[in-house]
């Protein structure tokens, strides 16, 4: 799981591309999304800082612009494979903001 989160942060900080293969049980999508997570976070500090710094040197510049967080998109096949990843995800430190997306088979009441 560290090899996999330093190759993933490697390539976020890149901007490439990683493939990951690793067998079934190894904790790939924990892993995956703690490490992208970590960086959204990071990430999202560096530019604000950045953003702090850019408004004491330069006075004239707009006011009010904010620095967008980077959005991550989880995709699973099955409806339990999500339900599994957010019980996995409430072990971490971490807590984002989230919206379960199922189709109408899950959510419509009449059939």
């Amino acid at each position: 799981q560290r090899q996999m989160a330093f190759h993933i942060i490697k390539a976020l900080m890149g901007r490439k591309h990683v493939v990951i293969e690793s067998p079934t049980g190894t904790g790939k999508s924990a892993a995956i999304l703690c490490s992208v997570l970590a960086w959204q976070r990071h990430h999202y500090k560096t530019e604000k800082a950045k953003q702090n710094n850019c408004d004491h040197e330069d006075p004239t510049k707009e006011e009010g612009k904010k620095s967008q967080k980077v959005k991550i998109i989880y995709c699973s096949r099955t409806h339990s494979q999500v339900a599994q990843m957010v019980a996995s995800l409430k072990s971490t430190p971490y807590r984002p903001r989230m919206a379960i997306l199922g189709s109408r088979e899950r959510l419509c009441i009449h059939k």
